[in-house]
């Protein structure tokens, strides 16, 4: 049976993992929301997902990504962000020097899931920030992390920069 899964092309068994995690997610993320309310779940989730950031090192070291500039370690969080949460994820640079960055995502599995749910509060900006904040200060400690547009806010895409402290 377990030789079975070769039958189902790769491509496939991407979208069905993405789609199962993280609509999980964002139906688990609803229920702690209505549970406990949103200043608590925000606790929750930046402390959890702060510390899932902190595996950018191992991975940027594990597949030799640098980390010098701002635009190396945008570049390792937009490669973990899709090895580890799926590929519908769209990402672009729109300005980069080495010592600032600004990323932005138009496609994110979150937001689509988020969507289909029909859910109405903000499941991932403190997630979001605070994992890129646990992942920016793993790869180079000499850098910040900051989320500065929420497409669960209305903007048209999610947006970060990742600049070199000062």
């Amino acid at each position: 049976m377990a030789d079975k899964i070769d039958a189902i092309p790769e491509k496939t068994r991407w979208e069905i993992a993405t789609k199962g995690m993280t609509g999980a997610y964002i139906a688990i993320s609803n229920a702690l929301k209505q549970a406990v309310g949103q200043k608590k779940f925000e606790e929750f989730n930046g402390a959890l997902w702060y510390e899932a950031g902190k595996g950018a090192k191992e991975f940027a070291d594990s597949v030799g990504l640098p980390a010098e500039t701002a635009g190396d370690v945008e570049a390792a969080l937009n490669l973990l962000a899709q090895a580890s949460m799926g590929p519908e994820f769209r990402f672009e640079v729109v300005e980069s020097t080495p010592d600032r960055c600004v990323g932005r995502t138009t496609q994110c599995p979150w937001h689509k899931r988020w969507k289909e749910q029909g859910v109405d509060f903000d499941t991932c900006g403190v997630g979001h920030q605070k994992w890129g904040e646990g992942a920016a200060a793993a790869l180079n400690p000499k850098f910040t992390f900051k989320l500065t547009r929420n497409m669960l806010h209305g903007d048209a895409h999610c947006e970060w920069v990742v600049e070199r402290k000062k």
